[in-house]
């Protein structure tokens, strides 16, 4: 096991450590060799964690150890044989992998990494977590202590740590606060008015379905089907599959879905309903709009309307399209029915989901 760290070092690399004259240095856990890395703090951190991965992959196959029916291990060494066991129960898609994978490798690097499981105490993880809110902001620190309490979790059910004994329990979640602007319905029409004609229909479409703008743009005029819209959710992997009625309408907007996806038909020869009118770059007419160009967009026209957040505050972005539509939705049909075209599962509504088993849920305001 390694030296006790100095307080000024929390948060390094394993096995980094800073001089009193600022310099960096690497120390090889094994050889006891020193590396000299700079006064640059960025570069130090990056050299570390490439020299800590080449250690670890130097290290025997804590998978195999696990096979072997080997019952001790370091939070370093179970990391690989969580995500492996994860992996084939889960089977997620790839962004739930990608983020999961970053997380792991934060992990990987912790002070407590090269302590034992059963070692890992509740206020080792409370003081890591509380650095990691500093560094990240509170929603990536719950994201960090949720993998890792999964982490533990997993350590039990095999075995490796007592029952009941999982450290990251006893740690509180962090209060997010929320510093975007909301969306009123004045500002949506004021953004609206100074779009591109293919963003006002982006704009038009996210508020009548409630949409996310991934699911807005890669909407189909396929997708329309006897008088209903067709949403296959993206963020559920498409398992939350939405039969929208035509004739659902925000009464404020005067426009129904129906409205609204006739309104995208033009001219131009185009699949999708949020497409290029024009030449763009690279992009031709007809084209799908892509998610970064729909965000920039809506901020160029945004500031054009002269819209700016109260002090503390970001400012609104396309996203906040579906929190408005809730609000409005809500406000005319009630909160049942927002929660339904939105895609959102209460905990009542579970079941009845579930039981769908990939079937369209037709959504009508009737």
């Amino acid at each position: 096991m390694g030296r006790k760290r100095l307080a000024k070092n929390k948060g390094f690399p394993p096995n980094l450590y800073q001089n009193p004259a600022g310099y960096f240095y690497y120390k090889n856990p094994a050889t006891k060799q020193q590396k000299g890395l700079g006064r640059d703090r960025a570069h130090a951190f990056s050299e570390a964690r490439a020299a800590n991965a080449v250690l670890a992959a130097a290290k025997p196959s804590s998978l195999a150890d696990w096979v072997a029916g080997k019952t001790e291990y370091t939070l370093a060494e179970w990391l690989p044989v969580y995500r492996a066991l994860w992996m084939e129960k889960v089977e997620p898609r790839q962004a739930t992998l990608t983020a999961s994978d970053m997380y792991l490798r934060r992990l990987a690097e912790c002070e407590f990494a090269g302590r034992r499981l059963s070692e890992v105490s509740t206020l080792m993880v409370a003081q890591y977590l509380e650095a990691y809110k500093a560094e990240r902001g509170a929603p990536s620190a719950n994201q960090l202590r949720s993998k890792l309490s999964d982490v533990f979790r997993w350590a039990e059910t095999q075995g490796l740590i007592e029952a009941g004994r999982n450290p990251v329990t006893a740690t509180r979640r962090h209060k997010a606060v929320v510093a975007r602007e909301r969306m009123s319905f004045e500002q949506f029409l004021a953004v609206r008015d100074l779009a591109p004609v293919w963003l006002r229909n982006a704009m038009n479409l996210a508020l009548v379905t409630g949409q996310r703008r991934g699911d807005v743009v890669s909407l189909k005029f396929t997708d329309w089907k006897d008088g209903r819209l067709h949403v296959a959710q993206g963020k559920s992997g498409g398992k939350t599959r939405l039969a929208l009625d035509g004739s659902i309408a925000i009464a404020k907007l005067g426009m129904s879905v129906a409205d609204v996806v006739k309104q995208c038909r033009d001219e131009v020869a185009s699949p999708y309903l949020v497409h290029h009118i024009r030449h763009n770059g690279r992009e031709k007419p007809g084209r799908k709009v892509h998610e970064d160009l729909v965000t920039d967009a809506f901020a160029t026209a945004r500031d054009a309307a002269g819209i700016v957040p109260k002090e503390g505050r970001t400012p609104i972005t396309f996203h906040e399209i579906r929190s408005l539509a809730e609000r409005l939705y809500r406000e005319q049909f009630g909160a049942a029915f927002a929660q339904e075209i939105l895609g959102h599962k209460s905990a009542e509504m579970t079941a009845r989901y579930d039981d769908l088993r990939g079937e369209w849920k037709v959504i009508s305001a009737a």
